[in-house]
């Protein structure tokens, strides 16, 4: 890699709160497609236009994306991010679940694969927000970047009692660089803000902000200690048994199609379990859910066996690594059969995987990603399983 080249990636900063304003791409994302399909087909599939034009969904999602790209680019505010976050999440949902009408040569919709690839990409995102998510950079240039943008908020008094607290950490770890001119600014912006001098721009916490975290004080008073390890458990034993068990309906079923033909016992079947499989790329596909189920199932029921046995780590990872198995693979496969399904599935399995995070934040002191987990100050963390 040329030195040029390497000096520029060197100075990229990751932006404070990346992984929520991602998280609201994914939310968006998510949503729209979800919301898009479900009235389209509640509505019998309206058209929106006349006789001779068609305005198909993807217009407004470009047109959400051109507003999600231009807000940061136009506006200073850091609520502004949270705006582009959504319009951009909303705006590419509402383009791809179009992405039928893109790859086929009669600008088929209902294109079996269609629901796949767009599951495909919200898979691509989810992954992009988990590596965001678990990056922890404590240098001094990126904890002097994020103390300017909280500084933004002092200008627009939006800043909370936990942001002050939080950027005056940043400051003092950033006074601490070996480069004089990050030392000294840091340092000057201190003893600023230690003085007093920003306390006009310090707002008390608003209606969400109260609300959030009269939650988070619920979670932690219900959702702590053995309540919650025995919920966690429970939650992946209830996801592996339902796995597992989906062999023996889903199995005959593609069994029974290899030949070609159903019989009245493999329609029931397939009317029970809402397959609608009728060529061998579906039988292939369902037969290779089929395993994958099976391996995501009994990885799921280990982990639960784990945890009630207090192997938290081990039952943490396993269990983890189950889920994104689920996420990643088996659910792309399901999209091909039923998107609906499909979509109720990934739903539970994010639930039970933040009910993972928590438990591993709880018992383990530990982040998604394996590092030492901090609490913000103020707060006072969870009792130890």
């Amino acid at each position: 890699m040329p030195s040029a080249l390497r000096r520029r990636l060197d100075h990229l900063v990751r932006r404070l709160d990346a992984d929520r304003y991602l998280f609201l791409v994914l939310l968006g994302f998510g949503g729209s497609i979800v919301v898009t399909r479900l009235y389209l087909e509640l509505t019998g599939y309206p058209t929106v236009g006349g006789d001779t034009l068609h305005i198909a969904h993807a217009v407004w999602g470009g047109l959400l994306l051109f507003v999600g790209g231009m807000l940061p680019l136009v506006l200073a505010n850091r609520s502004a991010l949270l705006a582009a976050g959504l319009a951009t999440g909303v705006g590419a949902g509402l383009f791809v679940d179009e992405i039928g009408k893109f790859i086929t040569v009669d600008n088929d919709y209902f294109f079996a694969a269609a629901a796949p690839v767009a599951y495909a990409v919200f898979v691509l995102a989810l992954w992009t927000y988990l590596r965001v998510r678990g990056q922890r950079d404590g240098s001094p240039r990126s904890e002097l970047h994020a103390a300017l943008e909280l500084l933004g908020d002092v200008v627009d008094r939006d800043l909370s009692r936990d942001d002050r607290r939080e950027l005056e950490r940043r400051l003092e770890s950033a006074s601490r660089s070996d480069v004089e001119r990050l030392s000294r600014l840091a340092g000057d912006l201190l003893e600023l803000t230690r003085s007093g001098a920003l306390d006009g721009g310090v707002e008390e916490p608003g209606r969400l902000r109260r609300l959030a975290d009269r939650a988070d004080a619920w979670a932690d008073r219900n959702l702590s200690g053995t309540r919650l390890r025995r919920l966690t458990a429970g939650a992946l034993a209830v996801l592996g048994v339902v796995a597992v068990g989906d062999l023996a309906v889903v199995g005959f079923i593609g069994l029974d199609l290899l030949d070609g033909t159903t019989t009245t016992l493999a329609d029931a079947a397939n009317d029970y379990a809402r397959v609608d499989i009728q060529d061998g790329l579906g039988t292939t596909l369902l037969l290779a859910r089929v395993g994958l189920d099976v391996v995501v199932g009994v990885l799921l029921l280990v982990s639960a066996v784990l945890l009630l046995r207090g192997r938290d780590r081990r039952g943490v990872e396993v269990g983890q690594g189950g889920l994104l198995l689920a996420l990643t693979l088996v659910n792309v496969l399901l999209f091909y059969t039923d998107q609906w399904v499909a979509s109720g599935a990934a739903g539970v399995e994010l639930a039970v995987l933040g009910l993972i995070w928590r438990f591993r934040r709880a018992a383990l002191r530990e982040t998604p990603d394996g590092e030492a987990a901090t609490e913000p100050a103020g707060r006072t963390s969870s009792a130890a399983l």
